[in-house]
């Protein structure tokens, strides 16, 4: 179920897209894949592609922002504050690296990992 919400939430974070169409990317956590509804090219070869292409970069950076937000969604008790995101500088020169260093996956990936770094640690049962 909280899955459910999340992927409803990431719907509505990527559709105010106007940059492309929207298609759903396969992505992988810990606990095995995960779909994830966004642009239609959300390669990190579409990532480093829009580096001078800022009205993409601008949207690329917003879908980071409302998959935060999701994720805060599903999980009110682990909340991602506002302080702890990134500014989109930062944000930026964290997805060239993970862009560098998986340059045959998609952007996605970054989001996971950002997630895992920033989000409050969860006790462990």
């Amino acid at each position: 179920m909280r899955l459910v919400i999340l992927f409803c939430a990431l719907a509505l974070a990527s559709a105010a897209n106007a940059h492309s169409g929207s298609a759903a990317v396969q992505g992988n956590t810990d606990a095995g894949p995960v779909a994830v509804q966004g642009f239609q090219d959300m390669s990190c070869g579409a990532w480093v592609s829009s580096t001078s292409n800022l009205s993409a970069r601008a949207q690329y950076l917003a879908w980071f922002s409302g998959f935060v937000s999701g994720v805060n969604f599903v999980d009110r008790k682990h909340q991602i504050g506002l302080a702890q995101m990134p500014s989109d500088d930062t944000l930026t020169l964290y997805v060239d690296k993970y862009c560098r260093d998986n340059p045959l996956t998609s952007f996605v990936g970054a989001a996971f990992e950002l997630v895992r770094e920033i989000r409050p640690h969860q006790p462990k049962n």
